[in-house]
């Protein structure tokens, strides 16, 4: 997922739009952030796996698009989907971030 500054998306439809919809990932301002959703950043020698996503609770409303490449964090919606979104690639300098997602429909 390329996704560019003042857009966003929803876990359940993997679309970008304008954040002004409100999505639960968007960036705005150097930072992905969420107005609905959870946000853990995981350290490196952390699993990315679903059990880790679903019980840490290091809750955070924004991540930093400076991250190097190869951060993770996990995303918790409030639908109950969890992912774990890894940056890829892109950057604030880039104009765009790119993500790997993985989402699991849990029960969180």
């Amino acid at each position: 997922m390329d996704l560019t500054e003042d857009y966003g998306f929803a876990l359940d439809k993997l679309r970008p739009v304008s954040r002004d919809d409100q999505r639960e990932i968007y960036w705005y301002s150097s930072h992905l952030e969420t107005d609905s959703a959870q946000f853990v950043l995981l350290d490196r020698k952390e699993s990315g796996s679903y059990e880790t996503c679903s019980t840490v609770t290091r809750f955070t409303n924004e991540v930093s698009v400076w991250m190097d490449v190869g951060a993770r964090f996990c995303v918790i919606a409030p639908t109950g989907l969890i992912a774990l979104a890894e940056l890829t690639g892109g950057g604030r300098d880039a104009g765009f971030v790119r993500l790997k997602l993985t989402i699991w429909r849990g029960t969180y």
